[in-house]
């Protein structure tokens, strides 16, 4: 067996000595046609022919090459297109001795053919094009997109570090060093695209290939740590490849750790729009990068705020593709699209992101020495200070590090444990901070709550703070739906029918059925204060667990997916040391058959009106300031009697 290099270089002997011959040919054939002419057809001239054949002795090598030469030189003659004999022959000897699609050797009469269509299609606007009348099969667009695709495999310029020392007055030492940009380590998409087609989502084979090389070169450009590929998002007119990472600082920007800058209502009754979280904390603390196509430029999308988290809860609208589309639903959304993505980004993150029992953890709080010093000052002027990158979680050091581990033990779905944090009602993954106050502020606020006390009783209850969820909660713990009961036929007897009949009051039906209504049992608040054998309601689990490739115990993949956000999938494979989650989807959570959506809020009342109310008095004031209840006076002597005592204590 020949390697293709021998192959290779045993046709190109072939073509060499072929051109050869047929230069000698062509050459014999242009000296007889000259001949030819000048001594015409006669017998005379043929027999002069022939015997100048006879006599003539074989030439040297050198007459052969310089004779080759001449001879080439003259087919290679072109004309003002830039066709000439020697393209059209080369080509010829490429079809026949290459492709050969005719088997010219068995049938020498399709030699005209060939050569007649080689004509037809060659040399187009002085151009070589193949060797054939049909257009190229490939669309324009997508030549383009492969011209684009040529970029993934450019190598980013090297890194140049350069630094002076100077060890005395008189020397200085200038250094150099050139440092190539090397790609983190991150979890492959091609690599895991295998186990994803297990779990019946994914991408092709090329798309995975091109998104490793996009976000390796992604990575070294902007040097970004904790990266990972969040998935893909589905739009009506184009797509979104979501990576993320961990928190991308600009150039000149500052991290701060956050205080509580939250001003106090003017009313007891208003609420005050909840701060947004600071970078390297709750749903800041990640970077999406997003791009319509591997090719294309990643873009980073804004930080996000509890009031656009709240807004996207209240909204489903479809994603086009476009980030500065307007988002335009019911309730009205203000933001565009960049934002709408941000915020689905962030509830998916902190509700799909699961991983194996026992495979992550919290790392150790460490302190600063910094904070140390500062909490040591006291009284002294705090300024803010810089807050650090701590990761939320950790991979745990030998985890499912023996041979014979099976996989099947994470087919259940108390094996499985979120490891995002949990989006709170108020939109954001942290409490606010206790605000710092001076004592003289403390002191005024003692006396106004102390003032407030007797108001406070009267009001109604307050709401009650949403309790803390811990990060490593069980994902059997959550159910799809909210605590559905079972209807269950009325029992009616035949005595009650004929009493209804006979006392058929409005009044008291009302009545019986608020009595009826009060005295039914509160709902649970969770799912979790429903017994699980209460065969009157019935709860959903938000996800499924399966194990697909089952025929042997080393290629077993656990495969676990989400109901409420459909097409997240997590999987574990390899005994447990390959694991990972992923989500292909249109970004929309699950929506029941009745869903209805937001309701306009209701119509403002008209403006009353207006009512002339005496000015208070200097008394009236006086009391109010000290938080009693001016007394309601009987006559006009007595409000003039209060009017001179406040005078006269003035």
């Amino acid at each position: 067996m020949l390697n293709e290099h021998t192959r290779t270089k045993i046709n190109n002997r072939k073509k060499q000595i072929f051109f050869f011959f047929l230069a000698f040919l062509f050459y014999g054939f242009c000296r007889d046609w000259g001949e030819h002419k000048r001594n015409g057809e006669t017998k005379q001239g043929k027999r002069r022919r022939q015997t100048k054949r006879k006599m003539s002795v074989r030439p040297l090598v050198e007459d052969v090459e310089e004779m080759f030469g001449r001879t080439k030189a003259y087919l290679m003659n072109a004309n003002k297109d830039g066709v000439s004999v020697y393209d059209q022959l080369t080509r010829l000897m490429e079809q026949l001795l290459d492709e050969n699609p005719h088997d010219i050797a068995a049938d020498p009469s399709r030699f005209n053919e060939i050569f007649t269509l080689l004509q037809q299609s060659s040399f187009v606007n002085g151009q070589s094009t193949p060797a054939c009348n049909e257009p190229c099969s490939v669309p324009p667009f997508e030549l383009a997109r492969l011209a684009d695709n040529e970029r993934l495999f450019d190598r980013p310029p090297p890194e140049t570090l350069t630094t002076i020392e100077q060890p005395d007055p008189y020397t200085t030492v200038t250094t150099t060093r050139i440092k190539p940009h090397t790609a983190p380590p991150y979890d492959s998409v091609a690599q895991h695209n295998l186990y994803w087609a297990w779990a019946g989502c994914g991408v092709t084979e090329e798309e995975a290939f091109l998104l490793d090389r996009s976000i390796t070169m992604l990575a070294m450009e902007k040097k970004l740590r904790d990266v990972r590929f969040f998935g893909k998002i589905f739009g009506t007119k184009a797509d979104y490849y979501v990576v993320s990472s961990q928190r991308y600082v600009q150039d000149g920007e500052k991290v701060y750790k956050e205080v509580n800058t939250m001003p106090r209502p003017a009313r007891r009754k208003l609420e005050v729009p909840v701060q947004p979280e600071p970078g390297f904390v709750g749903v800041n603390r990640l970077s999406f990068w997003v791009t319509s196509h591997p090719a294309a430029e990643w873009k980073l999308l804004p930080d996000v705020t509890p009031q656009q988290i709240l807004a996207g809860r209240r909204i489903k609208r479809l994603f086009t593709g476009d980030l500065n589309a307007a988002v335009i639903a019911s309730p009205p959304f203000e933001w565009n699209e960049a934002v709408y993505l941000r915020v689905q980004l962030s509830r998916i993150a902190s509700g799909t992101y699961i991983s194996p029992m026992g495979a992550l953890e919290e790392p150790e709080e460490e302190v600063d020495d910094e904070e140390e010093a500062e909490d040591d000052e006291g009284d002294a002027a705090k300024k803010p200070r810089e807050a650090k990158y701590r990761p939320l979680t950790q991979p745990v050091k030998g985890f499912a590090s023996e041979e014979d581990s099976d996989v099947t033990q994470w087919a259940k779905l108390d094996q499985w444990v979120h490891s995002e944090g949990y989006i709170y009602a108020n939109g954001r993954q942290t409490k606010v901070p206790e605000k710092q106050e001076d004592e003289e502020e403390e002191e005024a606020e003692e006396l106004q709550q102390q003032q407030q006390q007797e108001e406070e009783e009267e009001e109604e209850e307050e709401e009650e703070e949403e309790e803390e969820r811990e990060l490593f909660t069980p994902i059997n713990l959550d159910f799809l739906y909210a605590v559905i009961k079972i209807p269950e036929p009325p029992k009616v007897d035949e005595e009650d029918e004929e009493e209804e009949e006979e006392d058929d009051d409005p009044a008291e039906d009302a009545a019986d059925a608020e009595k009826d209504f009060d005295d039914m049992p509160p709902k649970p608040v969770t799912d979790a204060d429903v017994p699980d054998d209460d065969p009157t309601k019935v709860k959903i689990a938000a996800w499924t667990v399966r194990v697909v490739n089952n025929n042997s115990k080393k290629h077993r993949v656990v495969v676990v997916r989400s109901l409420r956000w459909p097409g997240a999938v997590a999987f574990a494979a390899e005994g447990g040391k390959k694991w990972g989650c992923v989500y292909f989807g249109n970004g929309l959570n699950k929506t029941d058959f009745s869903f209805t959506p937001t309701l306009a809020p209701p119509v403002l009342p008209e403006c009353g009106d207006i009512t002339e109310v005496d000015d208070p008095t200097p008394a009236t004031e006086k009391l109010v300031r000290r938080g009693e209840d001016p007394p309601e006076p009987d006559s006009e002597d007595e409000v003039e009697e209060e009017e001179e005592e406040a005078e006269g204590d003035m």
